[in-house]
C-alpha cells in the first residue's frame, strides 16, 4: 500500500471523527443513566415544586 499525504490525512481525520463520535455517545449514555437513576420526588417535594412553578407564572 502506497502511503501518501492524502491517505494519511484522511486516516487521521477519520480517526479523530470516530473518537469524537465515541466520546459523544458515551456522554449521552452517562447522562441517560443519571436521569434514570434519579429518585422520584416525594409528595411534599412535588407539591412544593408545583407551588414554586405556579407562583412564578402569576
Amino acid at each position: 500500500m502506497d502511503w501518501n499525504s492524502a491517505t494519511a490525512s484522511l486516516l487521521v481525520t477519520g480517526t479523530l471523527f470516530a473518537a469524537l463520535q465515541l466520546w459523544w455517545i458515551r456522554s449521552l449514555v452517562r447522562r441517560n443513566r443519571r436521569r434514570r437513576g434519579a429518585e422520584p420526588l416525594s409528595q411534599q417535594d412535588f407539591r412544593q415544586e408545583l407551588e414554586r412553578i405556579f407562583g412564578k407564572t402569576t
